[in-house]
């Protein structure tokens, strides 16, 4: 079990790692543009291949979404109370609740762990994730409801064709199936590089405050997420991609929404940097209990 744990875990790392030490080594990387490589081609290529590759039922696709729907209603809540009783401002402290890292760091994990099956699960959370982050989450930092995501994501797209080919149950021709699984391979690679990156340039502070708010999203994040799929009777690869991404720390796109509307980015980078710390310390007792 302690070596299985060590093989999911050790890629996150390791790719991490090699990101961190670029960063600190003062070396160029361009953080803008491999984000949008990774987002906008990298990403949705590897979701059209993953859910058109598997066999994952569009019910099992809808379930799984549905599933977080309900983590992130919680999630809320959770936000809600946590900025009222701590009298913190809801514009840079109530999307970091809601907003995690479900794509750099969640996705690797349900690979590793389960396999494709897992990976593509965890890609219906991160398609779901990525919706609400970037509308309601943008909202919230801008004041303002933001809702052209829709039409402006790849990604989108991307699931939407793959739901056709999905549902009437054909299969994508050979070119595409080929072009797409080879650019999604750089996804995963590029969003683990560019986490390691971004926190080498980092720091933290207000370091008492931030990390009564981290512990508690992290917290809640793992208890949600296992009481929810207690609650639906998840197995498997469903029960331990819920669980994984439901535990996952504060999305590193939140330090862009702060720098874009003129937030906190001080307290927006360190709730990133400390709920990631945490999160790798604590991720071999959650590999334990998701496999």
């Amino acid at each position: 079990m302690l070596l299985k744990i060590f093989s999911v875990i050790a890629p996150v790392f390791i790719c991490a790692g090699i990101g961190f030490a670029w960063g600190r080594m003062g070396r160029p990387f361009d953080t803008r543009m491999v984000g949008a490589l990774a987002l906008n081609l990298g990403m949705p290529c590897l979701a059209f291949s993953a859910l058109t590759k598997l066999k994952v039922s569009p019910e099992a696709f809808a379930e799984m979404a549905g599933a977080y729907a309900l983590v992130l209603a919680c999630f809320l809540v959770v936000g809600l109370i946590c900025i009222t009783v701590m009298k913190l401002p809801a514009h840079t402290y109530l999307p970091v609740f809601t907003s995690s890292n479900t794509g750099n760091m969640g996705l690797p994990l349900c690979l590793f762990a389960f396999g494709p099956e897992g990976l593509a699960l965890g890609i219906c959370i991160f398609v779901l994730s990525s919706l609400f982050s970037f509308t309601v989450g943008w909202s919230i930092y801008a004041g303002r409801v933001a809702a052209d995501v829709f039409y402006n994501n790849p990604l989108i797209y991307a699931v939407a064709v793959a739901l056709v080919f999905m549902t009437t149950g054909t299969e994508p021709p050979v070119w595409l199936a080929n072009t797409t699984r080879l650019m999604g391979g750089l996804a995963i690679p590029l969003m683990l590089i560019s986490l390691g990156v971004a926190i080498s340039n980092m720091r933290a502070a207000g370091a008492g405050r931030i990390i009564i708010v981290c512990v508690i999203k992290l917290c809640a994040g793992f208890s949600v997420g296992y009481g929810i799929a207690t609650l639906l009777g998840f197995e498997g690869a469903a029960r331990g991609a819920l669980i994984i991404e439901a535990a996952m720390p504060v999305a590193v796109h939140n330090y862009m929404f702060a720098q874009r509307f003129n937030r906190n980015t001080a307290d927006t980078a360190s709730m990133i940097l400390i709920s990631t710390v945490i999160s790798l310390a604590t991720l071999p007792f959650l590999m334990l209990v998701v496999l």
